[in-house]
């Protein structure tokens, strides 16, 4: 990475607020490219010609500045960055007392070029990482050996192995990702990358054990089923964002192997679902909320009288009546499997909010 007119005069701004003494830095052809002087820029100057022919420092006093075009009495010291010249920094004045600030000067340059590059090489690493996943969450089918070599030569990363996806969702998917990155990087994962606008995803290791994900208030989270490779990712996936589909809630993991009956119900045909349980929706979603929660509760206790009364914090007698009333009603009784699983089905697929 060489010294740029731009890269140049942002470090001279930097630099000038703590050095009073005037500032050259030289790209690695000796140009002047940014100065505390702003006349001398585009100049080519001699001591910074010595300093790259020799790659040693160059020092000049006002005996042998002659010597040397376009340059005055000061300190002129070499730039490396990974072992190649970058450009040179000059400083004005006395060489013995200039030669500190000199130093420090050419540290603070080496350091800049040496961030700047480790931050360009994470993005261009992140832009690969975003490409690849573009490609492998998408719902038509992608060529998965092509991702696999490229996952294996390019990312260097294995994905042959058992994964878990975790999906997040919020307004602001860059921002969400951020919050969430700290506390999944321990787990491993083999991204965490927003995906749209409002999802961040992330593929974790599976190793049996129930995932230690911490739960955020303003996000809805969906766990997908444990899967093998690159279609394990992909079906882990759609698990998740299906999960939070079905069952969203602020602050609450939804996990996909908890809503298996959901999911099938979720992919009835829409014509066959609607032909068979229009008349029965039609007059469930005219009764009173009540009934409905019952029916929400007694599904989630297995069908289970006390338990469910106990949870809707109501007399046992009053479930009955409850129960026969919707059977009265809608046409279906709960307690009898059939009518079950379509008052379940008509709950799954229908808002009732």
């Amino acid at each position: 990475m060489e010294l740029t007119e731009q890269l140049g005069r942002e470090i001279i701004s930097r630099l000038s607020k703590y050095i009073d003494v005037p500032i050259n830095l030289m790209n690695a052809h000796g140009q002047i490219v940014a100065s505390t002087d702003k006349n001398r820029v585009g100049q080519l100057h001699g001591g910074a010609r010595a300093v790259i022919e020799s790659g040693e420092p160059q020092m000049i006093t006002h005996q042998d500045a002659d010597s040397f075009s376009n340059a005055k009495p000061g300190v002129n010291l070499p730039i490396f960055h990974r072992g190649e010249l970058a450009g040179v920094v000059g400083l004005t004045g006395h060489p013995e007392e200039v030669m500190q600030a000199a130093r420090m000067t050419q540290g603070s340059v080496e350091i800049t070029l040496e961030q700047m590059h480790i931050q360009k090489q994470a993005f261009f690493q992140e832009r690969q990482w975003n490409q690849w996943m573009q490609q492998l969450l998408h719902p038509s089918e992608p060529n998965i050996e092509e991702l696999e070599r490229e996952a294996k030569y390019t990312l260097h990363v294995d994905v042959h192995k058992q994964w878990q996806v975790v999906v997040f969702q919020s307004k602001n998917a860059f921002e969400l990702s951020e919050k969430v990155r700290p506390q999944l990087e321990a787990l491993d994962p083999l991204f965490i990358l927003p995906y749209e606008e409002n999802t961040v995803a992330a593929p974790l290791p599976f190793d049996g054990k129930k995932l230690p994900i911490p739960a955020l208030k303003d996000a809805l989270i969906g766990v997908g089923e444990p899967g093998f490779s690159m279609e394990g990712i992909r079906q882990s996936y759609r698990q998740a964002r299906e999960a939070i589909e079905l069952a969203g809630e602020k602050g609450k993991m939804i996990y996909s192997e908890s809503l298996k009956t959901e999911r099938l119900f979720h992919h009835i045909d829409p014509e066959v679902f609607q032909e068979v349980t229009e008349s029965y929706y039609t007059i469930l979603r005219q009764l009173d909320y009540s009934y409905t929660e019952t029916l929400r509760h007694f599904f989630a206790n297995d069908l289970k009288m006390n338990q469910t009364a106990e949870a809707l914090h109501i007399h046992r007698n009053t479930l009955i009546y409850r129960l026969d009333q919707l059977s009265k009603k809608v046409g279906l009784d709960p307690r009898i499997f059939n009518d079950a699983i379509l008052l379940k089905s008509i709950l799954t697929k229908k808002n009732f909010a």
